[in-house]
């Protein structure tokens, strides 16, 4: 019994005894996780991944798109960026810079980052509605025009009358070019590889003072949207704007024109082209555009092409996949001069489907094996302002005079499918051979 209680009281002698556990010495210094942390002084990151947008009026555009915020402490702070839109208004057609500001956790800042946006008119001019009836004082039967040498082509060309404007709806053709610079590969319809001497085009176009040619010309394009590698050969219908003018010319390269299009002069002659890296306005085979010139205001003129049907031809297709092309998009060219038109001057309209003859303008066609089948003008119109409401006219036979040069049995035309009275018809250029 009296073992028991000596046990009992060394171990609440031990208890109370105030020992310190093993290994604790309450004099060692202040553990280092405790120190205070070194200062977060470094500033936060924003990333853009494209400086330039161009969207159409009305579109839906994430502000955000492309952009991100990193922080080397805090991570992922996209959500922290803070957008100042300098008036950005994507409803209205104009040029907008905007700027993206980050502030960390610790109060850093990151550099301020910018970008343009160019909100783009793509509404194309609304249908006026159709004259059928006669129209006091037109003058109708106008003559076919002159062959005019250095291209195969097909002319319809209106009266020189009270027009405006020319409006047509054209299905895009196939073709096979088979003159080049050089070899060439001969499965291809072109070839990107190789310069080709012929060239498809679809246009139109007026001649109230001076002539012009407004449409679309086979043209070089990008066979690397990444590396921005543009073909030697031309391989897609792209916007053109010839003109000729002694005043207002617009010349400049695309860098005056904030990137858009560029436009040289030699003498009077002016000629615009929409630069290479807009993809939406590549157009190919087998697309049906909606096309107009109209002078929307005195001694001007203006381009407009509506995208009415994508191409569902296999080759276009797959043309457009390969190269990263965008699906194609509505245009609307700069508003550019063209004296006489839009005035009191009697003006003539026209369209035109060609191949056209690289360096041999005005000199004699040259043979060639270049074919163009089936360009599908489905209906084309005269526009009109009578009685203050414009007005579409069709181009039917009594307002048309046509030529097919340099030979008329080097073309088919026909009307399969479409109504002459409304200005349709089908044409195919083969110089290789005639109808006969």
């Amino acid at each position: 019994m009296k073992k028991i209680i000596l046990s009992v009281s060394v171990i609440l002698a031990l208890l109370f005894s105030g020992c310190a556990p093993v290994g604790d010495d309450s004099s060692a210094a202040p553990s280092a996780a405790l120190e205070s942390a070194a200062p977060d002084n470094t500033r936060p990151t924003i990333r853009i991944q494209t400086t330039e947008v161009v969207i159409g009026v009305g579109e839906t555009y994430d502000l955000l798109d492309g952009v991100t915020g990193s922080d080397d402490v805090d991570g992922d702070i996209t959500g922290r960026i803070v957008i100042e839109k300098g008036g950005y208004d994507p409803d209205i057609a104009g040029k907008y810079t905007v700027t993206y500001n980050l502030t960390d956790s610790a109060g850093n800042t990151a550099a301020p980052k910018q970008r343009t946006i160019l909100v783009r008119e793509t509404n194309v001019m609304q249908k006026p509605p159709i004259r059928t009836g006669a129209i006091d004082g037109e003058k109708k039967n106008p003559p076919a025009p002159a062959v005019y040498g250095g291209a195969w082509y097909h002319k319809v060309v209106s009266s020189k009358d009270k027009w405006v404007g020319i409006e047509t709806t054209v299905t895009l053709p196939e073709f096979e070019i088979e003159r080049y610079d050089g070899a060439f590969d001969t499965s291809l319809p072109a070839d990107p590889s190789f310069k080709n001497l012929d060239n498809p085009s679809v246009y139109l176009g007026g001649h109230a003072e001076n002539e012009s040619d407004v449409g679309l010309s086979l043209s070089r394009a990008l066979i690397d949207v990444e590396k921005q590698t543009l073909s030697t050969g031309s391989i897609a219908f792209r916007p053109f704007w010839r003109y000729i003018t002694d005043e207002e010319q617009d010349v400049g390269g695309y860098d005056v024109h904030d990137g858009e299009y560029a436009v040289s002069a030699n003498g009077n002659n002016c000629i615009a082209n929409y630069h290479w890296r807009y993809t939406e306005y590549y157009y190919l085979p087998g697309d049906t555009l909606r096309i107009l010139v109209y002078s929307p205001e005195p001694d001007k003129l203006q381009l407009m092409i509506e995208v009415v049907e994508v191409s569902a031809l296999p080759s276009s297709v797959a043309m457009r996949e390969a190269y990263g092309w965008k699906a194609p998009a509505n245009f609307i060219s700069p508003i550019f001069r063209s004296p006489g038109h839009g005035t009191d001057t009697d003006a003539e309209f026209k369209r035109v489907n060609a191949i056209d003859q690289s360096n041999n303008e005005g000199k004699t066609a040259l043979p060639t094996d270049t074919e163009v089948r089936n360009v599908i003008w489905h209906e084309t119109f005269l526009y009109r302002e009578i009685d203050g409401t414009l007005y579409r006219v069709p181009m039917d036979e009594s307002r048309r005079g046509v030529t097919s040069a340099p030979e008329e049995a080097y073309f088919t035309v026909t009307f399969d499918g479409v109504d002459s009275a409304l200005g349709g018809e089908v044409v195919s250029i083969h110089p290789g051979y005639t109808n006969e």
